[in-house]
């Protein structure tokens, strides 16, 4: 949230004083006087004080969901599952979104929260934010595939990707790291050295691994370590 805004609602400040309160330093975030209204706090990470007393309000919401194939990176459909499937009743739904979908056939890690400033940082392209993917793929794979990647492909005909780093576990697995987030990008990587992606798996996010201990359809709250490693991404850089 803004700290202008919690100020107001949970800090009894009035919105005509915000900008004196925050000119005069007497708020801070984690022991650093801050003085622009427009910095995000999240109380999972941040200790907000005015005038030496903190400010109580309701952190963010974040979760991983292991997404299972055949499902759609959506709230809702009127025919299909979707991944907020997942979620029992009593979570809240209305204000949560998916960071960074995967396509229908796809499965793995998703993080899901309501902090849309954090879920915009963390997907535009010039954040750089790497995703690493394990790929099963139908034609046996070679060194030279790895060069490829390494290079830059051309994937759509004339669209230029920026390097990758490929790694071949066996003739038909690999790990693949990207730091772009283009529509099917890795499925049209492969295809673009001949070679059909049969399983996809996203198994990180930036510092988010997917815990291998959520089976498929399965999600957890991440836990404080975990919010604290994204808290980068909580402003504008």
């Amino acid at each position: 949230m803004r700290v202008d805004a919690v100020l107001i609602q949970y800090g009894g400040v009035k919105k005509s004083d915000i900008k004196k309160v925050l000119r005069e330093h007497r708020v801070s975030v984690n022991g650093q006087v801050i003085t622009a209204r427009n910095e995000q706090v999240d109380s999972n990470v941040h200790d907000l004080r005015l005038d030496g007393r903190t400010i109580t309000f309701p952190p963010h919401r974040y979760f991983m969901v292991n997404k299972p194939p055949r499902t759609l990176s959506a709230n809702k459909d009127a025919e299909l599952s979707v991944v907020f499937d997942v979620f029992p009743d009593d979570i809240d739904k209305a204000d949560l979104y998916i960071i960074g979908r995967l396509d229908f056939l796809s499965e793995g890690l998703l993080l899901i929260t309501d902090n849309g400033k954090l879920g915009r940082n963390l997907i535009k392209p010039e954040a750089h934010v790497e995703k690493v993917y394990q790929v099963e793929v139908k034609e046996p794979l070679d060194a030279d595939d790895v060069r490829k990647f390494r290079a830059g492909l051309v994937i759509d005909g004339d669209v230029s990707l920026a390097p990758a780093k490929l790694v071949i576990l066996s003739d038909h697995t690999a790990i693949v790291s990207i730091s772009e987030g283009k529509n099917r990008q890795i499925r049209k990587m492969f295809l673009s050295v001949g070679k059909l992606v049969t399983k996809l798996v996203r198994i990180q996010i930036g510092t988010i691994q997917l815990d291998e201990r959520l089976k498929s359809g399965d999600y957890r709250a991440l836990t404080k370590s975990e919010i604290q490693s994204l808290a980068p991404y909580f402003k504008d850089k």
